[in-house]
C-alpha cells in the first residue's frame, strides 16, 4: 500500500505543481520574492506583479476546467490499480484508502482547491536554481490552510512526512533513494526542493532560504534589466544562463554545487585545462536563453523568447534573412506560415565559422570531431550548385481553408482554399526552365506582370475547382480554390515584414485545436500499441476545445537579430 502511495504521490507531483502556478495567476507585486533568490542563479522563472483582474476573471474558469480535465485522465490511470487492489485479499479496503487518498490530492488540482489551500490569485511564484538545485518558492495568503492541506494528504496516506527543524524553523520531508523533498512554510511563503539526503542543517537552511543569500537577485536587479532591455513586464520573465551552469560543471563549483557534485562523485579533473576553456568557448556561442511576457491584456499576450548568441555569431546571422512578399503578414484564414533564406549570405557565414576554425583550431582531444568536420565542410561547399539554388529567397504559404482532412488516419484534404508563393530572382526563368519539360505549362504563356493566368491542371482538379498562377520578376503564386484569381494576384505584391523573419506563421487556433482534438478521437494505435481509451481521449479533446474557446488566433515571428535568435508570439484572445 505504502509503495503504491508513493508511486502515485510522484506521479502527481508534477500535476499540483502546474495546478499552484496556475493559481498563481496574477501575483500582487511582490520584489521581496526575488529577496531569497541567488544573484547568480543560473535559472529563475518569476512573477511578481498582478495581471489584470479582468484578464484573470477571463482565463481562470478555462483553466479550472482544464484542470478538470487532467484530473479524469489521472483518475482514469488509477482506475486499474483499484481494480488490481481490489482483487488481493483484503484489497478493498486498501483500495478504498487509495481512493480517498487520490481524491484529495486531486481536489488540489482546481481553483477552489488551490485557493482552499491558502494560495490566492495574488500570491507570487519564483522557480529557480539555488545553484543547481531546484526551489519553487510561492507567496500564501493562508499558511495554515496550506500547511493543513499537505496534513490532509498526509492522514488519507496513512504515511506521514518526517519532520525537521532548522533555526526554530519546521519543515516537512520525504525520502526518495538518494534524494529529498522537502516542504516549508516561511514567512507566509511556501518553499518546496529537492536537495541530496546527506545535506546538513547548515545546507538545508541556505537552500530553503532561511540563510538568505549573500546577495540577491532583488540586490542585482538581474530581471530588471532584462525588462529594460527586451521589455518584458514583471507578469512573467525569467533567464537560463547557460555559462553559468556549464562552469560549474567543468570545475568552478561553489558553495552548495561543489558540496552537490561531491556527493555524486563527479570530478571534472580529468579534462584538461585546454578541453574546460574550449568547451566554455562553445558555450559562449550562446552564453544565455532569456523570455518573457511584454504585454497582457484583455486582446492579447505578447511573448518573447531570445537564444542570446556571441556579437560575431549574432551579426553573421542576421545576413541570412530577406524580404519575401507576404512574409510576417497575416492573412487571417487557417493558417499561413513561410520563410526567407539567402542562400549566398548562408554560404558566406558558414565559410566565415570554417575559416574560423581553421585560424584557431579546437586542441582538447574530445573536440576533435568536430574539427574534423572542417575538411568535410569545404568538402560540400567544393560540389557545385545549379545557379538557381542562389537565387531562392523564400516559400510562403497561405491556407485559407481545407475540408476532407482527417488527421488520425492521414487522409489528405478532398478540397482546399490556399495560395503558395515561391519568392526567387529571375523568377520567369524558374518558369521557363519548367515550361521546356511540362508543355501544359508552356501553354500557360506566364508572363512577369503580375496578371494571374487561370491553370487548367490536372493535378490541381483533384482539390480545387479553380486554380490560378501569377508571376512577377522575383515570385511566382500558385492559388487554388475559391477566390483564387484574387488572392494570387494580392499575395505577389503583398509587403515582406521589416525586418525580414527568418519564420513566420499565423494560425486560427480554434480551429487548429479543434483538428488535434478530432484526430485524437479517431487516433487508432499502432501495431503493438495499446489503444488509449475513450476517456482519456474525450479528456484530452476537451483540453483541446477548451484551448480553442479562450485563444482565437496565434502570431509567431523567429527574427535573427543582434542578440541572437528571437521568437516573439502574440495569442489573440476570444471576445
Amino acid at each position: 500500500m505504502n509503495h503504491r502511495i508513493t508511486n502515485f504521490c510522484k506521479a502527481v507531483c508534477t500535476g499540483i505543481v502546474a495546478s499552484i502556478i496556475a493559481g498563481c495567476a496574477a501575483p500582487k507585486e511582490s520584489p521581496s520574492l526575488l529577496q531569497y533568490v541567488p544573484a547568480d542563479t543560473p535559472y529563475v522563472v518569476a512573477s511578481t506583479q498582478p495581471i489584470p483582474d479582468s484578464l484573470a476573471d477571463k482565463l481562470e474558469p478555462t483553466i479550472d476546467e482544464v484542470l478538470e480535465a487532467y484530473q479524469r485522465i489521472i483518475r482514469h490511470a488509477m482506475a486499474e490499480e483499484f481494480v488490481e487492489l481490489s482483487a488481493q485479499e483484503d484489497g478493498a479496503e486498501k483500495a478504498e484508502k487509495l481512493q480517498a487518498l487520490v481524491d484529495e490530492v486531486l481536489s488540489l488540482m482546481s481553483i477552489e482547491g488551490i485557493r482552499g489551500a491558502g494560495i490566492e490569485r495574488d500570491s507570487a511564484f519564483a522557480f529557480y536554481g539555488n545553484g543547481l538545485l531546484p526551489v519553487i518558492r510561492f507567496e500564501l495568503t493562508d499558511s495554515a490552510a496550506f500547511d493543513a492541506a499537505i496534513a490532509r494528504i498526509e492522514d488519507k496516506a496513512e504515511n506521514q512526512l518526517s519532520l525537521g527543524d532548522l533555526q526554530g524553523e519546521e519543515y516537512k520531508y520525504l525520502d526518495f533513494d538518494k534524494a529529498r523533498l522537502l516542504i516549508a512554510t516561511l514567512d507566509d511563503q511556501a518553499v518546496i526542493t529537492i536537495v541530496p539526503v546527506q545535506f546538513d542543517d547548515d545546507q538545508l537552511a541556505r537552500v530553503l532560504g532561511i540563510t538568505k543569500p549573500a546577495k540577491t537577485l532583488a540586490d542585482s536587479k538581474g530581471l530588471d534589466a532584462l525588462a529594460e532591455q527586451y521589455g518584458f513586464s514583471d507578469y512573467f520573465s525569467g533567464y537560463v544562463n547557460n555559462e553559468r551552469i556549464a562552469s560549474t560543471f567543468l570545475g568552478d563549483a561553489t558553495g552548495l554545487d561543489e558540496a552537490l557534485l561531491a556527493i555524486f562523485e563527479y570530478d571534472a579533473s580529468d579534462l584538461s585545462d585546454t578541453c574546460k576553456t574550449e568547451f566554455m568557448e562553445l558555450v559562449g556561442i550562446a552564453p544565455r536563453v532569456v523570455f518573457g511576457y511584454t504585454a497582457m491584456n484583455n486582446e492579447y499576450i505578447d511573448s518573447v523568447f531570445v537564444v542570446e548568441l556571441r556579437e560575431d555569431i549574432a551579426d553573421g546571422l542576421t545576413t541570412i534573412p530577406t524580404a519575401v512578399p507576404g512574409l510576417g503578414q497575416d492573412f487571417g484564414g487557417l493558417m499561413s506560415f513561410g520563410f526567407s533564406l539567402d542562400p549566398m549570405a548562408a554560404r558566406q557565414f558558414y565559410e566565415a565559422r570554417l575559416d574560423a576554425m581553421e585560424a584557431d583550431p579546437f586542441k582538447c582531444d574530445k573536440l576533435a570531431p568536430l574539427q574534423a568536420s572542417v575538411a568535410k565542410g569545404r568538402e560540400a561547399l567544393n560540389q557545385p550548385l545549379p545557379p538557381v539554388i542562389y537565387g531562392f529567397r523564400g516559400i510562403v504559404a497561405v491556407i485559407n481553408d481545407i475540408q476532407g482532412m482527417a488527421l488520425a488516419q492521414q487522409k489528405p484534404p478532398e478540397s482546399m482554399d490556399a495560395s503558395f508563393l515561391f519568392a526567387i530572382e529571375d523568377a520567369q526563368a524558374l518558369v521557363a526552365m519548367g515550361a521546356m519539360m511540362d508543355p501544359q505549362l508552356a501553354a500557360l504563356n506566364l508572363m512577369p506582370d503580375g496578371k494571374p493566368v487561370k491553370l487548367e491542371l490536372a493535378q490541381l482538379a483533384e482539390i480545387a475547382d479553380e486554380a490560378y498562377a501569377a508571376l512577377s520578376d522575383n515570385a511566382l503564386v500558385v492559388s487554388v480554390g475559391e477566390g483564387s484569381e484574387a488572392r494570387s494576384a494580392e499575395l505577389l505584391v503583398a509587403d515582406s515584414k521589416d525586418p525580414a523573419p527568418l519564420f513566420s506563421m499565423t494560425m486560427d487556433t480554434a480551429r487548429y485545436y479543434g483538428l488535434i482534438g478530432d484526430a485524437m478521437m479517431q487516433s487508432e494505435p499502432k501495431e503493438g500499441e495499446k489503444e488509449m481509451p475513450l476517456a482519456v481521449r474525450t479528456a484530452l479533446k476537451d483540453v483541446m476545445t477548451l484551448m480553442g474557446q479562450v485563444y482565437r488566433r496565434m502570431l509567431l515571428d523567429v527574427t535573427l537579430t543582434p542578440n541572437g535568435i528571437e521568437m516573439r508570439s502574440r495569442l489573440l484572445l476570444a471576445d
